[in-house]
């Protein structure tokens, strides 16, 4: 912005060097402010060859972020929405270095990215970037010195969050009565311990307890990233089903559900854990059994409400859902529970007090007026 004045104030330099701000106010002639400018400039350039910044390009950044996520057992849809994120930043900026990037840059960015994208997948972004700048700048990494995205809020949607819908139990018996004979074991595993999908392809054998008649699901959704196994309780159709795999299994593969399959960038066909393909399959269960498109995560749901509305208590449902806030496990009771209908029961009565509405009850209790004399 270089030297400007203010009326009634005085002149002031403003500049900026590698995305960090300078400036200073008031000087009292434009000589003075020009003098100090430099000072300042020259100051600022000997703090830099003393102690010279690192260069990170924004590339490098978003590589060692990836291969942090791919370390800490972040779950495949992260990786690749944050992976997705990465390829359209560097279409726009390339190998940018990470201290170029100012809070003006990355607003432009998103707002380019609002107007050619449809929905909000904008907001997506934005906390994808938001959470590796934050990442980068953490105590003992310091990759960069500052968050371009920190203080930016989401974009507003006008549009109403569309309602997730749960299957009911006869919508679950349908769709995995269509299911492909091959599919229907995963699917009832999903439904008979209401896991993440992720846990169930990552069963494996030695996490299988017939004679106790229990699985250890393993999850890493924790502060801490650590691996944490909860135990759940098999029921009978869950024990037979296990049990048919179990005398099916290939002796070699550690996991109840596997396959093979060729990774894009190695080209080398591998065996290992369920990891994609398994939308596709429950879209053509639900198409085949004329039942509307519901997620793999909704079977949790479903289990959850089913069990809310037999009284169970609500510390149950939490431990079997593996939750460490009682808060999620409410999200996933969405129907109407009898505490809710019972506390609008007392409403209604309340309010219809003496056969009359809320307001003629109101109107009813108040003072007469005195007359006038």
């Amino acid at each position: 912005m270089g030297i400007y004045s203010v009326k009634g104030k005085g002149y002031r330099y403003d500049f900026t060097v590698k995305g960090k701000r300078y400036t200073k106010a008031w000087f009292r002639t434009k000589a003075e402010a020009k003098a100090a400018e430099k000072a300042r400039r020259q100051q600022v350039a000997e703090q830099m060859k003393q102690a010279p910044e690192t260069v990170m390009g924004f590339l490098d950044l978003m590589n060692l972020r990836l291969d942090y996520l791919a370390a800490h057992s972040y779950s495949q849809n992260y990786y690749e929405a944050t992976r997705y994120v990465a390829r359209r930043v560097y279409k726009e900026w390339g190998n940018i270095p990470c201290h170029e990037i100012t809070p003006l840059l990355a607003e432009k960015f998103l707002i380019k990215r609002k107007t050619e994208s449809k929905g909000l997948g904008v907001n997506d972004d934005l906390a994808k970037l938001r959470a590796t700048f934050s990442w980068a700048k953490e105590r003992g990494r310091r990759y960069v010195s500052s968050n371009p995205f920190e203080a930016m809020k989401p974009f507003p949607n006008k549009n109403p969050k569309k309602e997730k819908r749960t299957p009911t139990p006869d919508e679950l018996d349908k769709v995995i009565e269509a299911a492909a004979p091959a599919d229907r074991p995963y699917l009832w595993v999903m439904r008979e311990t209401m896991a993440r999908s992720v846990e169930v392809s990552r069963l494996t054998w030695d996490r299988v307890h017939f004679e106790e008649q229990y699985v250890e699901l393993q999850t890493f959704k924790n502060r801490g990233r650590n691996a944490v196994f909860r135990k759940v309780a098999m029921t009978q159709k869950l024990f037979e089903v296990l049990s048919e795999l179990y005398e099916q299994r290939d002796p070699e593969k550690p996991w109840v559900f596997w396959h093979s399959y060729v990774p894009k960038n190695t080209k080398k066909r591998v065996e290992g854990p369920y990891k994609k393909g398994r939308r596709r399959m429950l879209k053509a269960a639900c198409k085949k059994a004329g039942v509307n498109y519901f997620t793999l995560h909704r079977i949790r749901a479903s289990g959850a409400s089913l069990m809310d509305e037999m009284d169970v208590p609500l510390s149950s449902i939490q431990r079997i859902l593996g939750h460490g806030d009682r808060r999620s496990t409410e999200i996933y009771l969405e129907q109407m529970r009898e505490v809710q209908r019972e506390a609008i029961d007392v409403f209604e009565r309340a309010s219809r007090s003496f056969g009359k509405s809320p307001l003629e009850f109101t109107h009813n209790q108040r003072k007469p007026e005195k007359k006038a004399s």
